[in-house]
């Protein structure tokens, strides 16, 4: 594969990686298995480690965890939760050994390790605070993006397995706060008896969905009723060092003295062959469990090593995740269709005899762009190989030949847009197909439902058959008309009666006050997922300023308005004018600075901005009371607000990745340059260029014992 197609390929599993996500981790409702999933992920590895400069800062592969829905209270985690890098043969665990060897610079034969089951369900960081000599629970948090995650305290205290409350020897050395991670479960027999007295469209697929799904009930009483689980398995690392906790097996039998459920069956292994052999006993033996499994977890067992051996920006270095293979199934292909997407990207995609594949039902797979349908001569009629991964559209990765009808004739890639006609156009350097017409009725109407969706500006009501109405009424030509809608405008239409059209004005409401990153996210820039969205919310300086706004009556969180009646406020937040103001200052060469950002990224935001249609929307959400509000706060105090770091050298104590989470959960950001708005490079042992640098510039160098004093 040249460079050219591994872009495309890049983009196109990216995409598909995150659908697939969103409709496992927060829907509840996989369109996809985990095998799938991981197929695809290790795939984009592959190709991102083949050609790191494509490497996107959004990637699936740098992004922990899954992304927030909005139901739920978001609260900033005490510490970044990272992920594990997954590895799925003997092959991949002896090249994690070797990497592991080379970064110590050790001559070290085998690692003493401990395997333990990757359960399949949840995960939760369990914050305890101490009183006296006792630890109380007093938050549970999903895992969410990793830096912040949903408060379902109310739901996982109902877990009947979990102690809300444990005892140790006093202690003034032991911090305030002590941070356990675990996986919460529903066992087989939990699901089938849930699925029981559930209608057939709302019965769960999995145990691992109806857990998360059980765990995100609003209702704590629905979650009682569900015969939750967890097992637990991690405990931050200060928290360790202050209990004199060495290795991963004291740790977990400090979890089992103090009445947390672990799993007993995690074993120790001081040789690749004896980490193999426990993985092909649970291989085995995993249809037998009462929970489901996807694999064993390796992790290394000696605490000072981890240390050591420190983390990737997602992932600890000392650890791996060994899953299973991957299933695949077979369909037949009915058709292949085109879909337009909001950035004007035409998708063939294949629409498939239903085929349940790990728990549900595949009806269509990507077929990505031409040269892949050339490529795998793909036909209508066609037996094919199909994987889950991604979102929602699983990947067709093989065509079985042998079984192809007679008379079965080449797929022709269609010359002009499906929807508004046009040439269709081939960028260079690029291997998919555009629709150059800007006011393409589908490319709209996709800018429009991706503004609306949950994730971003959370208008409920606003579904694509909403969006399709009113774009055929005439009552919306773009995203801020959404916001001089009234209730007069719906009443009559075909799918709006006066409930409905409440609900829907109620929303949009609601909607006017909004997260920035959420909005950044909604206006569909190109290369602007919601990771990247909530670095540029809190790298980039964002004037504030008092605004009255017309809102509903009574307030509650800052995103949610509740009650009847409208009054102006004064809120502090960021107009649409600053927003346009802030970006078009802001150069390419300071957004690519930022720790996170590439020149990809800030490439697009800039071409974004200079289009003079794109202003003027953001003026036209200005003008209908559209106000974006700060980010929301750390358990931390935000000391740091507004501040830039920039590291250089190794600090004594600290790795560059905890001293990065300090400087985070503190309203930091870190740099990858020294700039004049820099104002703090932290400086450790055997510094490099950035230091003369700062000099010259005449910033702020300080060491690590006064930046521990500081935070």
């Amino acid at each position: 594969m040249d460079k050219r197609a591994a872009a495309d390929r890049i983009e196109k599993l990216t995409k598909e990686i995150w659908r697939l996500n969103r409709a496992y981790f927060i829907e509840n409702k996989p369109k996809a298995s985990e095998d799938v999933r991981d197929a695809l992920k290790q795939e984009l590895i592959a190709l991102e480690k083949e050609y790191p400069d494509l490497v996107a800062p959004d990637s699936p592969t740098r992004r922990v965890g899954a992304p927030l829905d909005g139901r739920l209270p978001k609260v900033r985690h005490l510490s970044l939760k990272e992920s594990l890098q997954d590895a799925f043969s003997r092959e991949e665990i002896e090249d994690w050994m070797d990497q592991m060897r080379r970064s110590l610079g050790k001559d070290i034969r085998h690692f003493e390790c401990i395997v333990e089951l990757k359960i399949d369900g949840l995960n939760i960081s369990l914050v305890y605070e101490r009183h006296d000599g006792t630890y109380r629970l007093i938050r549970a948090l999903t895992r969410g993006s990793g830096s912040e995650g949903e408060d379902v305290t109310h739901t996982v205290r109902t877990v009947e397995a979990l102690p809300l409350s444990f005892t140790v020897e006093e202690d003034a050395k032991l911090p305030q706060y002590l941070e356990i991670s675990g996986e919460v479960y529903m066992t087989k027999a939990a699901l089938k008896h849930l699925n029981k007295d559930l209608p057939e469209e709302e019965k769960f697929a999995n145990p691992r969905n109806a857990a998360a799904g059980s765990v995100r009930q609003l209702d704590p009483k629905v979650t009682a009723k569900r015969d939750l689980r967890i097992f637990c398995y991690a405990l931050d690392p200060q928290g360790a060092d202050a209990l004199g906790i060495a290795t991963q097996k004291e740790l977990m039998e400090f979890l089992l003295e103090k009445g947390f459920p672990v799993h007993k069956g995690y074993k120790m292994c001081t040789s690749i062959e004896a980490i193999q052999k426990v993985f092909d006993e649970w291989k085995k033996e995993r249809e037998g469990l009462p929970f489901d499994i996807d694999g064993v977890v390796i992790k290394v067992n000696d605490r000072h090593t981890q240390r050591d051996l420190g983390s990737t920006a997602k992932a600890p270095r000392w650890a791996r995740a060994y899953k299973f293979p991957a299933e695949q199934k077979t369909a037949r292909i009915l058709d292949i269709q085109l879909q337009v997407g909001r950035t004007g990207a035409i998708t063939p995609v294949a629409h498939l005899t239903p085929t349940p594949v790990s728990g549900s039902t595949v009806a269509r797979a990507t077929l990505h762009n031409a040269d892949e349908i050339e490529r795998l001569d793909v036909r209508i009629g066609d037996t094919v190989v199909i994987q889950k991964a991604g979102d929602v559209i699983p990947e067709v990765v093989e065509v079985l030949k042998n079984l192809r009808p007679h008379g079965a004739k080449p797929f022709h890639y269609p010359v002009h847009c499906p929807s508004c006609g046009s040439a269709l156009e081939r960028p260079e350097g690029e291997v998919v197909h555009r629709c150059p017409n800007l006011k393409c009725g589908a490319m709209r109407q996709e800018r429009i439902e991706h503004f609306a969706s949950r994730h971003a500006m959370n208008i409920e009501g606003l579904g694509k058959e909403t969006v399709e109405l009113l774009l055929e009424e005439g009552l919306i030509t773009d995203p801020a008309d959404i916001f001089s809608l009234a209730a007069e405008d719906l009443m009559g239409l075909p799918l709006f009666k006066e409930k409905k059209a409440t609900n829907l004005m109620e929303s949009i409401a609601r909607a006017r006050l909004i997260p920035l990153e959420r909005f950044l996210f909604a206006l569909g820039i190109r290369h602007i997922g919601r990771e990247i969205a909530e670095i540029l919310t809190r790298s980039i300086h964002w004037p504030l300023e008092k605004k009255e706004v017309e809102i509903m009556e009574e307030m509650g969180p800052q995103t949610s308005l509740f009650g009847g009646g409208q009054k102006k406020v004064k809120l502090h937040g960021i107009t649409m004018e600053n927003v346009a103001k802030t970006l078009q200052k802001i150069s390419v060469e300071e957004i690519s600075a930022i720790d996170g950002i590439g020149p990809v990224v800030a490439s697009a935001l800039k071409e974004w901005i200079t289009d003079e249609d794109n202003r003027d929307l953001l003026l036209k959400f200005g003008q209908a009371d559209v106000l974006a509000l700060q980010p929301e706060g750390s358990h931390a105090p935000q000391i740091f607000a507004g501040k830039t770091f920039v590291l250089t050298g190794t600090l004594p104590t600290l790795s560059r990745e905890q001293a990065k989470s300090l400087i985070k959960e503190r309203g930091g950001s870190v740099s990858s340059s020294v700039s004049k708005k820099t104002d703090y490079v932290l400086a450790g042992a055997e510094p490099g260029s950035k230091l003369d640098e700062a000099e010259k510039l005449q910033v702020k160098t300080i060491e690590e014992e006064e930046f521990l004093k500081m935070v």
